[in-house]
């Protein structure tokens, strides 16, 4: 797979949302755990779930890219 196409699909809309909240949740879990306020638990299943999100999106954009038929030239 070209470099190409590998940032056009790391650059969609889904990819970064997902980056953005789960960045947001591992930041909101590390400033728990380090003020001892509660459970970081919380915070860092939601972050592990939508890493297993984005890289289940991306495979399934992979195989749509991959299986796209291009027009003749």
């Amino acid at each position: 797979m070209s470099n190409k196409v590998w940032e056009s699909i790391t650059r969609t809309p889904g990819v970064l949302t997902i980056k953005v909240l789960m960045v947001g949740f591992l930041i909101a879990g590390l400033v728990t755990y380090i003020n001892g306020e509660e459970s970081a638990g919380p915070y860092l299943l939601a972050a592990a779930a939508l890493l297993v999100a984005e890289i289940v999106l991306i495979l399934i954009q992979v195989v749509r890219k991959s299986t796209e038929k291009l027009p003749p030239k």
